[in-house]
């Protein structure tokens, strides 16, 4: 099985004009035919500098295109909002569609709209990207979790959708160990001991996530897999797993390619790639039911734990 946490892909082909069946971006549903079994995360990805009624109506046209592709591709793939929907669509042969989004600026500063969020299916909310919104500050910014951003945390539990850490500074993730009642993700975050880019997580912050029973998916791009990241390929990959493994990480690792969201290593490049990553764990050595756990396994367990 595979399970991947994130892909910026319906933004870019909404703004690109294309569609989910078949294009040349790194996820379509041709590339992904080859996988069995298998769920993708899409997140609608909001730009920093969208506010109030801005970032309410890109989210919505982000949305209604992902509802069409949904639509116009039945039998091919159908959307999940709890496990049994995924476990449903893989017995049928179609592979598996997550709505996420990423910037808590989709709230528009308004709490009411976690409640519309949770009925469009929205599974996971990344509460930033790199600046600041509403609920508090990304890595490039030096705030924590604001107070509408505490009160968000909490009503997005209480509704069901996932809090994810991606891209959140280390003052708004301190922020959220003391606010947080459930468990907590980073969709798309390495190892800032592998890689020292500060969009990863210290060790410490990944062993709050495994404590908590959250699952942390390893992102592909090349500048968050080695420091020199000219550099960087599958051998990283493994580094990074190895060393959460060592931090308590066996039920809690996962894929987050960060698919058409960033530049990643030769091999790598398209969904389909995700069976040749497969193949190099196991070749590595991770044998084969962790390497089934990383793949899609952990994602999985997650998901049945949360939404049933």
């Amino acid at each position: 099985m595979y399970f991947d946490l994130h892909c910026d892909t319906v933004t870019v082909l909404n703004r690109e004009h294309a569609r989910l069946a078949r294009n040349e971006r790194m996820v379509s549903l041709e590339k992904g035919r080859t996988l069995k079994n298998w769920a993708q995360t899409y997140a609608i990805f909001m730009p920093d500098h969208l506010r109030g009624p801005e970032a309410v109506e890109f989210y919505e046209d982000n949305l209604a295109f992902f509802r069409r592709e949904m639509a116009e591709n039945a039998g091919k793939v159908s959307s999940a909002v709890r496990y049994g929907d995924i476990a449903g669509a893989w017995q049928r042969g179609e592979a598996a569609a997550v709505l996420a989004v990423e910037g808590g600026s989709v709230l528009a500063g308004d709490i009411t709209r976690v409640e519309k969020l949770a009925d469009d299916g929205v599974k996971f909310l990344t509460l930033t990207w790199n600046g600041k919104n509403e609920l508090g500050s990304g890595n490039d910014t030096q705030e924590g979790l604001s107070d509408f951003g505490r009160e968000a945390v909490g009503e997005l539990e209480r509704r069901g959708i996932a809090v994810d850490v991606s891209h959140l500074n280390d003052k708004g993730f301190d922020d959220l160990v003391h606010t947080a009642k459930k468990p907590f993700i980073a969709t798309h975050s390495n190892l800032r001991a592998v890689c020292g880019h500060k969009r990863n997580l210290t060790d410490d912050q990944f062993r709050e996530i495994v404590r908590r029973g959250g699952i942390v998916g390893i992102n592909f791009c090349k500048a968050f897999l080695n420091d020199d990241k000219e550099k960087a390929g599958f051998p990283d990959l493994v580094r990074h797993i190895e060393r959460m493994l060592m931090l308590g990480g066996e039920d809690v690792i996962a894929m987050g390619s960060d698919f058409d969201g960033t530049t990643v290593p030769e091999g790598m490049e398209s969904v389909e790639k995700l069976a040749d990553v497969e193949r190099y764990l196991l070749k590595a050595g991770l044998g084969e039911k962790q390497t089934e756990k990383i793949m899609g396994g952990n994602a999985c367990a997650f998901f049945r734990r949360m939404w049933g």
